[in-house]
Formats: C-alpha cells, structure tokens, sequence
C-alpha cells in the first residue's frame, strides 16, 4: 500500500512465521469487541494482515465466516499462509496481495471487512483511497471494523501516544496519528456510518461503521 509503514517489529520464526509482539497483546480484546458485529455467514476481508496471527484468530473464533487475508508484502502474504497451514485452518483463504490504496480494487461485496492499526501508518490521501475502498466493497449494511489509535476532539489520548505520532511523523511527516472525527467525516461522505465507538485496551479505539443499505 502506498505510504504504509511497517506494522510492527516482527520476528522469524525460521518456518516462514512472523511473529509481533503487539499482536498477540491486542488479540484477545479485539475478539472481543468484534464479537457483536461478525456476519452469520458469508465473507471477511481483512486488509493489511500483516503477520497473520489475527486473521487466523480471527478464523478460529469465527467458523461460521471465510475469512480473505490480504496484504501488499510478499514476505507477509508468505507469513500468513503459513500461519493458516500450521494451524489448519479450514474457513480461511489464502493470501492475497491488495493495494487498499489502489483507486479501483475489487473484492467484494463482502459481508465485513476488518482493519486493524493501519490508518496512523499512512497519509491521509492514502486513507481517504481506503475509506473508499471500503465503501466500494462492502455488502449494503455490511460493517467495517477499524481499530487503532485515534487522536479525539484533536487531543492525543495519552503522552505515549504524543510520543508514538512524534516517532511516526519523524520518520514520515505525511503519517500519523489522524483524528477520529475526521475519519468518521470522511467515512460519512463515503457512506459509512459509525454505529459503535469500543474503547480499548492502550488508549485505543474501536470504530464500527455500516454501510448504507442500496
């Protein structure tokens, strides 16, 4: 994806495994969060998977969806197919390269699409292209669930994340952390409309919008 930063720290695991540490700290509450919001049946895409290790969670705690891993790393795409071979996971397939900036992609329509700490890592025409995405490739009333860090009422929710945005933004000055209502703002004009705010564990936060029904 245009503009986007590495993830995290991830570490080989010598079997074509990587493994982030924030991964599997953050894991268990976003199963959670997600809970209320996981289709029935049909699809999930999830964009920029990065190492894997959530979306075969996410497979795991949710059998009754198929679960589309993407991203645009082919050390990444390698990583989550080996993680869905080494767990045996049925319901999740495998991965798939997609630039979620690209001014047309299409793979949908999906009955959810998840994005889990992407938006700080990329500029903000890049998450505008997203966003748009998002609404192009969402079943109508399909949810999209976005987590990661927000700055809120243009404040920073703590001095670590001050600090997080100064690193970013040292390294990029395009990226960073962006602010929610902007994002709910743009996500509006896309026809995605917020339907929970999830507070979540490290100042994060959980934003779940639907997209208008045809």
């Amino acid at each position: 994806m245009v503009g986007e930063q590495p993830h995290s720290i991830a570490h080989q695991r010598g079997d074509g495994r990587l493994s982030a540490p924030s991964a599997s700290r953050n894991l268990s509450p976003i199963v959670d969060a997600m809970e209320t919001f996981v289709p029935s049946q049909g699809v999930a895409l999830e964009l920029a998977s990065g190492t894997g290790e959530h979306i075969v969670a996410f497979a795991q705690a949710f059998p009754q969806v198929t679960w589309q891993p993407t991203d645009i790393s082919a050390e990444r795409l390698n990583s989550i197919d080996a993680w869905r071979a080494e767990l045996g996971v049925q319901n999740m397939r495998m991965a798939q390269f997609l630039d979620a900036s690209a001014p047309a992609w299409h793979s949908g329509p999906m009955e959810m699409i998840v994005t889990v700490n992407l938006m700080h890592l990329i500029p903000d025409e890049t998450a505008q292209a997203v966003i748009a995405g998002v609404a192009r490739n969402l079943a109508p009333g399909a949810v999209w669930f976005l987590y990661g860090p927000f700055r809120t009422g243009g404040q920073f929710r703590s001095e670590g994340d001050a600090s997080f945005h100064a690193t970013l933004s040292g390294q990029d000055p395009l990226i960073g952390y962006k602010d929610l209502e902007t994002v709910q703002a743009w996500a509006e004009k896309a026809g995605l409309h917020t339907v929970d705010l999830i507070e979540m564990p490290a100042n994060n936060l959980a934003l779940v919008l639907r997209r208008t029904s045809d």
